[in-house]
């Protein structure tokens, strides 16, 4: 990089090239299914061509170089000299992928390497076909305006023109009346002489005059007002301090409602309900400026496959849904890895090659879905392919000859806890190691990351028909709504959003049903988890009540000493005695000052589940549980 350049103007062209490099993944893929549309052609030209000079003024040479070369093969694509083929394709994305390890390498202060030899060969040899001339045209009447073809092309001069007078810098040279332009044999792009024929309403076969210059649009006239910038950027770091001084405020907010309903002042009562109406707004305000939309996400997607397909002698095509859903800009991040492992195994281990694809009567094309929506204050996210699916059996077998799982016990699992195998450390059914999956890793990484995100992820699967796995995370990773319980002495909360109804446990109704302790509700049986000995806390005999929770699409009910109420509360980080215990999410400062910790509803359930398979098989029940007061 140039010396004396400065940071501002770096981390600028960054932003900027950066924004143009995730666009490009989504419209090179476009572009390979509608490689005729003009639109699709203009804007990856345009992308390549700003990001060039952009480093041409940084003095990025080796970038410059690039995409140069990459623009010549985008310039001959739009003249129609070539057509788009897999071959050309496969370029521009390996192209694609190296801008972007030379923009990592920038923002790292790294020297820049060139790209590899044969990928700028195999450039130039795509862009001097798109160069070649091509047969002169032999005009032999005028030709009626109404058979003219317009021409979709413009020079280089005249496309920067454009831009100028777009921006107001300069009056527009392009011409008013539509030519064909052939390059001499001499020529590259933007060198040697041109030959115009005149397709116009012109007497004329040929004309040597320039042609007049087309009017400025007028108001009115499909014109459009250059908008006002309404846009700015700021600090990731700026919006974090602030999201953790709202939550501080969240804190005293609730520390002024414990203390007002202490008193009988009309005067602090009205205060306080107006610091908690401005807060709630504030709170709102901030989380809202901190959303992005997942689409920053799903937009990698559609490329990651094509390559991982690609690699395998797959073929794949991928839908995005839900692509303008907001979260918290910190879970955009977050959840960016735990789907690109999740994408890479579907394609790699459900999805079928062509043939045998087609000898099951699917299409040769295999069928990825990312789907996301907003439910309550969560997001639900879906990876679904339409492969093979996945036998329980397999895993079960799989799983005993790995020593994951006792036996004894792997025989009294249902197919869905079979399911949930794949989640364990080292498990993997991948016969054949390769460098995309299968090396025993992966995703129960994925599931500890979800955690950690206070979500949960589960899996659905049928042979023959696909996967789909469902990945719930809240909106935020700062606030959360809660519901207060005590269990054991101890105040804990629980994530409201999938709590579905709350009761007052009546004990003379509780039955067993295959190892659990169930509770009939609306003519449906309910399965209970006990905090108190998930707790280690001494039972009581004072009446419990259950909360009823969806996790993991199933309704269960968690039994706790009593139920307080909703709370607002602020998330705050484990300490590393406690980080990455089942069951636990987190911890949050109650009203009073005291720490209450907040509660992980599938690690919960999961730990439960496993706990009375030990039971079972290793030892007698504890005889809280047998006698329903767990």
């Amino acid at each position: 990089m140039g010396t004396g350049v400065d940071d501002d103007i770096k981390r600028d062209f960054l932003q900027e090239a950066g924004e143009l490099v995730q666009r490009l993944s989504e419209q090179l893929i476009d572009l390979e299914k509608s490689p005729d549309d003009p639109e699709l052609l203009n804007a990856v030209f345009r992308a390549f061509h700003t990001v060039k000079g952009g480093a041409g003024f940084l003095e990025l040479h080796p970038l410059v170089e690039l995409c140069h070369v990459t623009e010549d093969v985008c310039n001959g694509l739009r003249s129609g000299q070539v057509k788009l083929d897999s071959t050309m394709m496969d370029c521009l994305l390996q192209s694609l992928d190296q801008v972007q390890l030379m923009l990592d390498s920038v923002a790292k202060d790294e020297a820049l390497r060139a790209a590899p030899e044969d990928l700028v060969d195999a450039l130039r040899t795509l862009a001097a076909c798109a160069a070649a001339p091509a047969p002169q045209m032999v005009v032999a009447a005028p030709v009626a305006p109404a058979a003219a073809p317009a021409r979709d092309m413009i020079t280089d001069d005249e496309f920067e023109a454009l831009l100028d007078q777009l921006q107001g810098k300069a009056p527009a040279v392009v011409a008013a009346v539509p030519a064909v332009e052939h390059p001499s044999p001499a020529c590259g792009r933007g060198e040697g002489e041109r030959v115009s024929v005149n397709v116009g309403g012109s007497s004329q076969a040929s004309s040597t005059a320039p042609s007049p210059p087309a009017p400025l649009p007028q108001a009115g006239e499909g014109s459009k007002k250059e908008p006002a910038e309404t846009q700015v950027r700021v600090d990731t770091q700026k919006l974090d301090r602030m999201m953790n001084l709202v939550g501080e405020l969240v804190l005293v907010r609730n520390r002024l409602k414990s203390l007002q309903q202490r008193s009988s002042s009309d005067p602090v009562s009205r205060a306080v309900a107006e610091l908690d109406f401005i807060t709630r707004s504030l709170q709102g305000a901030v989380m809202q400026i901190r959303m992005q939309p997942i689409k920053r996400v799903f937009s990698r997607f559609p490329k990651l496959a094509r390559d991982v397909a690609r690699g395998l002698g797959k073929q794949i095509e991928v839908e995005l849904q839900g692509e303008d859903t907001d979260l918290d800009k910190n879970l955009v991040e977050a959840l960016a890895d735990p789907l690109v492992h999740m994408v890479r195994n579907s394609v790699d281990h459900g999805i079928e090659l062509p043939d045998v694809r087609q000898r099951a009567g699917k299409p040769a094309a295999g069928r990825l879905m990312l789907a996301a929506q907003q439910q309550g204050d969560h997001i639900l996210i879906t990876v679904r392919d339409d492969g093979a699916g996945i036998d329980p059996d397999r895993l079960r077998q799989k799983a005993v000859q790995k020593g994951l799982v006792d036996p004894a016990a792997a025989q009294q699992m249902t197919p869905e806890e079979c399911l949930d195998l794949i989640f364990l450390p080292g498990f993997s059914t991948k016969e054949q190691i390769s460098d995309l999956s299968g090396r025993g890793v992966g995703m129960d990484v994925v599931r500890s990351r979800i955690r950690e995100l206070n979500g949960h992820v589960v899996i659905e699967s049928k042979v023959g028909q696909g996967t789909c796995f469902r990945i719930r995370v809240p909106l935020t990773l700062a606030i959360l709504s809660a519901l207060m319980v005590h269990a054991g002495g101890r105040r804990y909360a629980l994530p409201l959003s999938p709590v579905r109804d709350v009761f007052v446990l009546d004990e003379t109704k509780v039955r067993k049903l295959d190892r659990w302790d169930v509770v009939m509700v609306r003519n449906e049986p309910l399965r209970l988890v006990y905090l108190d000995p998930w707790l280690q806390a001494a039972a009581s005999d004072a009446p419990r009540h259950v909360a009823v929770v969806t996790v993991d699409e199933e309704r269960y009910g968690f039994v706790v000493s009593e139920v307080r109420g909703r709370e607002e509360v602020v998330i705050k980080p484990l300490g590393a005695s406690l980080r990455g215990l089942s069951g636990v999410a987190g911890a949050t400062v109650m009203p009073d000052g005291q720490v209450a910790l907040i509660l992980d509803l599938s690690g919960l359930v999961q730990a439960y589940r496993q706990s009375l398979i030990s039971a079972q098989t290793a030892a007698p029940r504890p005889s809280n549980l047998e006698n329903g007061h767990g």
